[in-house]
């Protein structure tokens, strides 16, 4: 007798490919995100009717079909393990949410499901390379009202509701079906995610900040090679066509002006007239300048550096996460950066992937910093993706968030995360932004608290397997 019969096979095929669809056009370079909050429903509905391997099948299926939209961006070694891994996680954590619901915990089965999933991206998170980055929570940048959450609970509570409220309406459905209770799993799926928008819109209501500053941003088009160019004369004309920019854009009216990570590799012998020209930039339009420069000394750091509006070099920021493979020469950073922007307000630095993990950002917050510049690169194809991360981390620390990406987007966002102005970064020429930017207050109930939910939703995960196994 076959494993699975013909019906029961294309069930399970048409489930997994139901979901995989829903996955695939809601995750990675497709935004979607409606469809996020769909995509772990056929899943959550085939387990409560199934067999355990049956349901353990679909959701293989459906997960790694689902992450094939990355397939290419990432090196096939590392693709495959970041996919096998997440996709095992999800695959437990639909068998812990169907043991649930089977074992009568009809209602606190959503909540075995979505506090799984989430504890294993938290965790995930501080042993990844990535940081947050694969997190679910970031399909949902556009949603405006929902990740207003992340203020309170950091990108756990996001992730949370994408899977409760799914696996809600799956034991709703179910209980319907055979005459059980069904409204308490439906009320509380429900419950929670009303909850969150009327939070949600409050805080979109609320002022984000009281002063206002200009800020310019530019980026100029360049190869990998002539970002690495030790050549001087290559280095000079390079930096000249950044000052050319400085100018423009505080001729426009910028204050504070932002180019992007690694604009030039600066060794002994170069440093000194690099360093001349963009200080001679900073003083003659009487701005601030914040560059992204390699900086080579005793060691190769990653930097950014501040120029004060008399031309003066003012701070300095080391990249603290650092690329694996692309970044191995480089030393890594340790401490922050602090800039006045205003009479009570400051400004932070982080550099591109420092924005994927949850510090330096929170370390920021903590201290009050409403505003973080942000110097990148990026990879062309996955500039949206690098600039969601950053505005849902704005969200999270109450921050407005001013990101420069050199082959990537320019983009401008408030501490609620509205996206106030963005621009792709031309592959042929000069792109400048300019925009007015409102400040945040920092101090966010998520900076302060920390990661409370996702270690709450560790335990929470902990104390229903707990609990399955005393039933068995």
């Amino acid at each position: 007798m076959p494993v699975l019969s013909p019906k029961s096979l294309a069930s399970l095929l048409g489930v997994a490919c139901l979901s995989a669809l829903l996955f695939y056009f809601s995750t990675g370079f497709y935004d979607y995100w409606l469809l996020t909050w769909l995509a772990p429903l056929p899943i959550c509905l085939y387990s409560l009717q199934s067999r355990k391997l049956e349901a353990a099948l679909a959701a293989c299926a459906a997960f790694i079909l689902g992450a094939m939209n990355q397939f290419g961006y990432l090196p096939p070694l590392l693709f495959a393990g970041t996919t096998l891994l997440s996709t095992v996680a999800f695959v437990l954590s639909i068998l812990l949410f169907r043991a649930t619901a089977r074992s009568g915990n009809q209602a606190f089965a959503p909540f075995a499901f979505a506090a799984a999933w989430t504890a294993y991206e938290f965790i995930h998170s501080h042993f990844s390379s990535f940081g947050t980055f694969e997190s679910l929570a970031y399909t949902q940048a556009l949603n405006l009202p929902v990740i207003q959450l992340a203020s309170l609970t950091g990108i756990w509570g996001i992730t949370f509701l994408l899977m409760l409220l799914p696996a809600g309406l799956a034991v709703s459905w179910h209980s319907f079906r055979f005459r059980n209770c069904w409204h308490l799993p439906c009320l509380l799926s429900c419950g929670f995610l009303a909850a969150s928008l009327l939070f949600g819109i409050c805080r979109l209501y609320l002022p984000a900040g009281n002063s206002v500053i200009t800020v310019g941003l530019s980026a100029i088009s360049a190869t990998r090679e002539e970002l690495h160019s030790q050549d001087t004369a290559a280095i000079t004309a390079s930096l000249s066509r950044y000052s050319h920019s400085v100018d423009t854009l505080a001729s426009a009216g910028a204050q504070f002006i932002l180019l992007p990570e690694k604009i030039a590799l600066l060794n002994p012998s170069s440093r000194e007239i690099g360093l001349s020209i963009l200080k001679q930039a900073a003083a003659r339009n009487r701005v601030t300048l914040i560059a992204g420069l390699s900086l080579q000394e005793d060691q190769l750091h990653n930097t950014a550096l501040i120029f004060a509006p008399d031309g003066s070099p003012i701070r300095s920021y080391n990249k603290q996460h650092l690329l694996a493979a692309y970044e191995n020469t480089y030393v890594p950073g340790k401490d922050l950066t602090l800039l006045t922007i205003a009479p009570n307000a400051s400004a932070g630095i982080a550099i591109c992937k420092d924005m994927d993990f949850i510090l330096p950002a929170r370390e920021y917050s903590r201290l009050g910093v409403g505003l973080l510049f942000v110097p990148a690169l990026d990879f062309h194809t996955d500039g949206w993706l690098h600039a969601r991360v950053a505005i849902l981390r704005g969200v999270e620390e109450n921050a407005a968030v001013v990101r420069a990406a050199q082959w990537g987007l320019l983009t401008v966002s408030d501490s609620r995360g509205r996206l106030l102005e963005t621009v792709p970064a031309s592959d042929q020429s000069e792109t400048c932004l300019l925009a007015k930017i409102p400040p945040g207050s920092g101090y966010s109930l998520y900076s302060q608290l920390g990661d409370w939910l996702g270690w709450l939703c560790l335990l929470a995960t902990a104390l229903f397997l707990f609990r399955l196994r005393e039933k068995q």
